[in-house]
């Protein structure tokens, strides 16, 4: 500071010198104009700010405001004017130096790219002029940072190092010491609500078991006083109003104080709703739009929300921009609202064309097939949001967002933005699983071929329990309007003693195909067709097995038929947050070269639905039922159906409920398995806290229930087996990764219990 005070004297005396003795000298004419002393700036980029050219009579007073304006552009330290002979006037400056580097230690609540977009802001960077006058400013908005976090006890300073070729290199040190905490919080005015209702929906808190509610911050304060004022508009106070706010620090900055003075105001109920303007939709529409009623309290976020409402479904008539303004006339002494929205549409909004960028990959015709608004055609935004949910479900892209560009009163362009993800991956290691041991895996897998949108797999397994060749092809868009098509061979070894069922062997090879038809924007048929090999092979002493192969034989012909509905709203692939998925699906079973005749029954429903920003709620059940035809009595024992584990009711080990054969006329005490299955699971699902990029991680609190039986006389309530836990779901490199912690609780001497359990392939 010292430096910079007698630098600035010294300027101040250069400068009134130079007066002086350009005063003392009579005028003359400028017949040429030299500079001294620059080697950055140049003599044009100087020459612009002087107040003369050639040919002008200079004067003291040119001379002091030329000066001036040179020094004011922030380049120069310092600037003198001198005469020579023969008309010539001498500019010599002292340029200031440039920035070479500037490097940021002990930060650590704010990033160092944040502290450099600050610093870019105080106009301080690398290559740009250092003007060390402006060092104290750059030191108060860093601290005002810091304090804003409700870090009152940081420290900020600035070093400052010479370099050659008059450049500089600055060292910005940060103490960030510790954040305040609140030691109190007093709210004034309010008479309605206690303190504690009123704290208990606040960000900040006096005390913190969990977090960092405790610590003070500008913003949370900001977000708190919001929430005040919607808590107390929400419920009929209408007038009221945060008065002031006061922060109060203790001595050693360790303690912020809050002092909240609200006015409350009376109370006011909505007496009459009208709608004024131009309409463009009947009256009864628009009050089917309400989300306020006469009669109920003042809200303002019911208000809000009925303009939203509003203001959506006149953008399904095309009108993008409709302004919906709510007016409120308060009848003060009645304490009544008269509500008044009035609408006017402006014009009507045509899409002029849609862009597509991000898509590295995708091709763009795989992504406007999935567009439900289209170019030249009225703006819908139900049409554009149903679209933006179409591309998130693909699963090809980490984030797909629809900007509207407006380019004119009438027509706009929608951007869809895209950024892919990876759609394939190529299996080749081993693995472990609780249920089927060590695995080796060699695939390739691809939902995303080339960028067309077509589906391919490759895959083989070998492990204890299964060997399995997989190849299969499939295209969505078979026809323009959505008609998929697929196809592929299989083989497939499983050995049902290794996954804890039973011991007995089956081999299946054959051809598949699959067709799907959709009927609706959220609805599709499915139709399938597999013309399949089977091997029944009994192992050890399985003597239930070895009666069945007696009587039926041990090789299987078949052709397999399938048909299934599904009804898919959900706004996500992973992870979704709203909306539900019901799919309804048969399988019969025609025999070929036995009389084993069978078919299965399928019923899956899953409900998502929002309770918060963060928490989602999903509700699932599952109905599984087979039987036999045509004179066959049931289904065979190896179709039966199985439960426990993860994917069905965590906590039991896998396929482990149900009945049991018995040792002593079956050979066997493995499950049975059963041709009926009822499972259901309730979940609260939240993001990691504590995580700021948790996107690809999730947590569940569930309660699971279910079981399998042999026939519907068995289903009573008793004899299912529940259990509650943690889940945990994870999007990894190499696929979904979900695993849980979970407690049985209505066992038996005869279950088998699992508290941890995980699955790696499939996302719950």
């Amino acid at each position: 500071m010292v430096k910079q005070f007698s630098q600035r004297i010294l300027l101040v005396l250069v400068v009134v010198f130079t007066v002086l003795s350009t005063a003392q000298a009579a005028d003359f004419k400028i017949q040429k104009i030299e500079v001294e002393g620059n080697k950055r700036i140049s003599f044009e980029t100087i020459r612009s700010y002087l107040p003369v050219d050639i040919g002008d009579e200079l004067t003291p007073s040119k001379v002091q405001e030329g000066i001036e304006k040179l020094y004011k552009t922030g380049f120069f330290r310092d600037v003198a004017f001198f005469e020579q002979g023969d008309g010539v006037l001498v500019i010599r400056v002292l340029e200031r130096p440039s920035i070479a580097d500037i490097t940021i230690e002990g930060n650590e609540l704010i990033k160092t790219e944040d502290m450099n977009m600050a610093l870019d802001s105080l106009g301080v960077k690398k290559g740009r002029i250092f003007n060390d006058t402006q060092m104290d400013r750059i030191i108060l908005d860093l601290r005002r940072r810091y304090q804003n976090q409700g870090y009152y006890a940081a420290e900020v300073d600035i070093e400052v190092t010479e370099l050659p070729r008059n450049r500089v290199g600055l060292l910005i040190k940060v103490e960030e010491g510790k954040p305040a905490s609140i030691g109190r919080i007093t709210l004034v005015g309010n008479q309605t609500y206690e303190d504690d209702r009123l704290k208990s929906a606040m960000l900040l808190s006096e005390s913190a078991m969990i977090g960092d509610s405790d610590k003070y911050a500008k913003p949370k304060l900001q977000s708190d006083i919001e929430t005040l004022r919607s808590y107390y508009m929400d419920r009929g106070f209408a007038e009221f109003k945060v008065i002031s706010s006061q922060v109060s620090l203790s001595l050693d900055k360790t303690q912020v104080f809050l002092t909240i003075n609200m006015k409350e105001g009376p109370q006011y109920t909505i007496s009459t709703i009208k709608f004024t303007g131009e309409t463009i939709i009947t009256q009864d529409e628009l009050r089917g739009l309400l989300r306020i009623r006469e009669g109920e309290y003042f809200s303002r976020s019911k208000i809000v929300a009925t303009v939203n409402a509003i203001r959506d479904r006149l953008s399904e008539e095309g009108y993008a921009f409709a302004e919906i303004e709510p007016i409120t006339n308060l009848d003060k002494d009645n304490r009544l609202v008269s509500l008044d929205f009035r609408i006017e549409p402006k014009s009507r909004v045509y899409v002029r064309r849609i862009r597509i960028e991000g898509n590295t990959r995708t091709k763009d015709y795989v992504i406007r097939r999935e567009l439900r608004q289209f170019e030249s055609a009225p703006y819908s935004l139900k049409a554009v949001r149903r679209s933006n949910t179409r591309l998130n479900r693909l699963g090809y892209f980490k984030t797909a967002k629809i900007d509207t560009d407006r380019i004119s009163k009438d027509q706009v362009d929608l951007v869809v933005k895209v950024e892919e993800q990876s759609t394939g991956s190529f299996n080749a290691g081993v693995g472990y699983s609780q249920v089927d041991g060590v695995s080796f895996t060699l695939g390739v897998t691809e939902r995303n071929v080339i960028g067309s949108g077509y589906r391919a797999n490759i895959n083989g397994t070998y492990s204890a329990s299964t060997k399995s060749a997989d190849v299969g092809v499939t295209n969505p868009y078979f026809t323009v309007d959505g008609v998929s098509l697929g196809g592929g061979l299989y083989y497939r070894e499983i050995d049902a003693a290794e996954l804890d069922v039973s011991s007995y062997t089956t081999n299946n090879y054959g051809i598949r195909f699959n067709l799907g038809y959709p009927t609706s924007e959220w609805s599709s048929l499915n139709y399938g067709l597999k013309f399949d090999d089977q091997t029944l092979q009994c192992v050890d002493d399985f003597l239930y097995c070895k009666n069945y192969t007696a009587e039926y034989g041990k090789h299987f012909n078949s052709v397999r038929y399938t048909m299934g509905w599904s009804h898919d709203t959900k706004n996500a692939f992973y992870f979704p947050t709203d909306g539900q998925s019901t799919s309804v699906s048969g399988e019969l079973v025609i025999p070929t070269n036995s009389d084993v005749s069978f078919y299965k029954l399928f019923f899956n429903e899953t409900f998502y639905q929002p309770l918060s920003d963060i928490f989602t709620l999903r509700l699932k059940g599952d109905l599984a039922y087979g039987d036999g035809y045509n004179g066959s009595k049931g289904i065979p024992f190896y179709e039966n159906f199985y439960a426990g584990g993860i994917g069905t009711v965590r906590g039991y080990e896998p396929n482990s409920l149900g009945p049991r054969y018995d040792e002593a006329t079956d050979g066997s005490d493995d499950p049975t398995g059963g041709r009926i299955r009822i499972i259901s699971n309730a979940e609260v699902i939240f993001p990691m806290p504590f995580i700021e990029d948790s996107g690809n991680l999730r947590l569940s609190l569930f309660a699971d229930a279910g079981n399998v039986f042999t026939d519907w006389n068995e289903v009573k309530l008793p004899e299912f087996r529940s259990s509650v836990g943690l889940g945990v779901s994870w999007i990894t490199p190499v696929g979904p990764l979900s695993f849980s912690f979970a407690k049985a609780l209505n066992y038996t001497d005869t279950d088998k219990t699992q508290v941890f359990q995980f699955n790696l392939g499939v996302a719950m």
